[in-house]
Formats: C-alpha cells, sequence, structure tokens
C-alpha cells in the first residue's frame, strides 16, 4: 500500500512515516509511506500512483482543497490524520496504522 503524508513542509512527518512502515510491517503489512509539502504533493500524485493521502493535522485548515485537488485520482483514499495519532511513538503509530486500515477497508 502506498501512503502520502501531507504537511506544511514535508519534514514534521519523516518520523512518523518511518515508524508507521516498522508498525505495519510487524502486522504483515507493506506500506511504502512518503512525506510531501503542500506545494509538491499533487505533482507526485501525478507522478505515481497512491492508495492513500494523509492530512497532517498541522495543515487541516487546508484539508478541502487537498481533498478537491485529489479528486481526480480513482480509488485514492484522502483523510485527515486525527491529532493523537500524529507521532513517531509505536503505541500511537499503531492507531494511525489501525485508522488506515480501516478507511481503506483492508
Amino acid at each position: 500500500m502506498k501512503v502520502m503524508f501531507v504537511c506544511a513542509g514535508g519534514m514534521s512527518t519523516a518520523m512518523t512515516a518511518k515508524k508507521l512502515e516498522e508498525v505495519s510491517k510487524k502486522n504483515g503489512v507493506e506500506m511504502n509511506v512518503k512525506a510531501f509539502g503542500t506545494t509538491n504533493y499533487l505533482e507526485e500524485l501525478e507522478n505515481d500512483n497512491y492508495d492513500v493521502l494523509l492530512v497532517a493535522p498541522q495543515i487541516r485548515h487546508r484539508f478541502d482543497v487537498i481533498k478537491e485537488s485529489a479528486e481526480k485520482f480513482d480509488d485514492l483514499t484522502v483523510e485527515k490524520i486525527p491529532p493523537n495519532m500524529y507521532a513517531p511513538m509505536e503505541p500511537i503509530v499503531k492507531k494511525l496504522f489501525n485508522f488506515i486500515m480501516e478507511k481503506t477497508n483492508k
């Protein structure tokens, strides 16, 4: 499963993305997680196929704009990351993993 995090600059999500890959692997799910900023996520979506786009809590005010821009990509699940699931600690990332699995019906 390919997961894209979108945040202000793409940097703050790096640790959480890495931890999410580790947690998903422990749970038998292969996730490729990449982080992008609001200025370059759309270009990446056009160049690669993603299953899930997650909007970081610090830019949740831009969720509607991001979701609308991503509507043209078939089968892309777009969600806000709940603030209580946004930290690079394993118990918290496990909640995020479960959230993704629920939203994608996996």
